[in-house]
């Protein structure tokens, strides 16, 4: 059985809450210009992290768990595009040597991590003076046990409080740390969404109907989150919202 981000990874699917503008919002809190060299943790189908490169003229380097993931961001890469590279990389076991970036960049991937390896992983791989950049699923009132476990049962997510997200970015070492919690608007990252994935969005339905016609487990996976999908708890919009930390070393 394919679980969550097996479903996705099949089909090439990569997005974060927020969409592009709350990407731009990173950018301009890290500072980010055309001499940095900026980490991408789970940069997934490389959408995200080609913009990043496009918006800034910077060298990316985008790290994803899934080797799949990685040959389809591979893939997009134009011969032009020499400052964008994609790799396989573990989060909480980053293979880089100290001070290696000016900036780490993580949408939606560091509340999936174990988050006492994770951030303290990107500080040690920053230079001093670079910056965190985090885009990560944040309770705006407080859950109820139905939600965080139907949460992490179907999506391995761990979410955080923002006092809880500052105080990790604080114990690790981070100073100067800016921070915005934004609500959730459904329409808002429909939009945002078809923004990122938008030159993929007819191979993304192709693969997933191919697979889903031609492959027992995936469809069955498929139709165990569509389950889970329409059994979401009462009200579970109203609890979360995503929240942009900006971290300084």
């Amino acid at each position: 059985m394919y679980d969550y981000f097996g479903i996705q990874a099949q089909i090439g699917i990569t997005k974060h809450m927020g969409g592009l503008e709350a990407t731009q919002k990173l950018l301009k809190w890290c500072e980010i210009d055309n001499s940095d060299h900026v980490l991408v943790i789970g940069s997934g189908n490389g959408v995200s992290a080609i913009k990043i490169h496009e918006m800034t003229g910077c060298n990316v380097l985008g790290i994803d768990l899934s080797e799949d993931m990685v040959l389809m961001a591979q893939k997009k890469l134009k011969s032009s595009e020499t400052g964008v590279k994609f790799v396989v990389g573990n989060a909480e076991n980053l293979e880089f040597s100290d001070n290696s970036f000016d900036v780490v960049i993580s949408e939606s991937v560091t509340g999936f991590t174990d988050k006492t390896k994770s951030i303290p992983e990107y500080h040690r791989v920053l230079k001093r003076g670079g910056f965190l950049g985090l885009n990560e699923v944040t309770w705006i009132s407080n859950p109820s046990r139905e939600v965080v476990e139907y949460c992490r049962r179907v999506m391995g997510l761990v979410a955080e409080t923002k006092g809880v997200w500052l105080s990790l970015l604080r114990e690790t070492g981070f100073k100067d740390i800016n921070s915005l919690v934004n609500r959730m608007s459904q329409w808002k990252q429909m939009k945002g969404d078809f923004q990122l994935q938008s030159m993929d969005f007819f191979k993304i339905w192709g693969r997933f109907f191919n697979l889903y016609l031609h492959e027992t487990e995936y469809r069955k996976s498929a139709n165990r989150l569509a389950w889970e999908a329409l059994h979401i708890p009462r009200g579970f919009s109203r609890y979360y919202g995503y929240g942009l930390y900006v971290g300084k070393k």
